[in-house]
């Protein structure tokens, strides 16, 4: 079963539903949504949902192929991977594909790019010009795949996702003089609780997703020497 998420008119709908045994389709405005019941009232394997895709609870589906609303790219992309699902083929905005995709060290690499690459694996596979749209929008897009990594990694996601944000606030600075500056205590040290590990001396840019993980798993015991601890709710 397909998830599509902002189903406009139908085009994209139209192509899915000769393809797939169910093809769910999210559209928030009354006046598509109406049009979309008269399109595919004929579909059986065609069901519309008028609504809010950030707000309505949603029936089960397998996979999500969809070109949604570039504004809620971030929020849908976390909301989704909280499903059990096989994969994610979305249009995104060129500049934002481009940040789930960056490498350490770059200037697009930073929270989303970690927060998603820890949850799934990404891929560009195709670009479109803004002149393949009509009306035409002001930015390039990417298809992009994201495929749920189904593993447990043993890191706590609040407290991950809160030494992220805390982080990458200063993404430019060493990971030490961070550290150090978000514990409570005078008398301890980040040395002294992950040791003199090379990756203290890196910049927060740099850090990999890999190397993020360990340390959240490496600090999390001790999560009640940080500020950031206050606020780890989920990005």
């Amino acid at each position: 079963m397909i998830l599509e998420v902002g189903a406009g008119t139908g085009n994209l709908t139209s192509i899915l539903q000769q393809r797939a045994s169910k093809v769910i389709a999210i559209e928030k405005d009354p006046t598509l949504a109406n049009l979309l019941r008269r399109r595919f009232r004929n579909k059986s394997n065609v069901e519309i949902v008028e609504g809010d895709i950030l707000k309505i609870a949603l029936p089960a589906f397998d996979k999500v192929i969809s070109s949604p609303p570039y504004y809620i790219s971030s929020k849908l992309i976390f909301l989704l991977l909280k499903h059990d699902i096989d994969s994610m083929t979305m249009t995104l905005q060129k500049e934002f594909a481009s940040r789930l995709v960056a490498k350490p060290g770059s200037h697009q690499y930073g929270r989303l790019t970690v927060a998603v690459q820890h949850r799934a694996n990404v891929e560009l596979l195709d670009f479109i010009s803004r002149e393949a749209f009509r009306p035409e929008p002001r930015v390039d897009s990417h298809i992009v795949r994201i495929v749920p990594k189904h593993k447990n990694t043993g890191v706590d996601e609040a407290f991950l996702d809160g030494m992220l944000r805390h982080l990458f606030s200063q993404r430019r600075r060493v990971l030490r003089g961070v550290l150090k500056r978000a514990m409570l205590s005078l008398y301890d040290s980040p040395e002294s609780l992950v040791g003199h590990e090379p990756l203290l001396q890196k910049r927060i840019f740099q850090l990999t997703t890999q190397e993020l993980e360990d340390l959240s798993s490496r600090l999390y015991p001790h999560r009640r020497l940080f500020r950031f601890q206050m606020n780890t709710h989920a990005s």
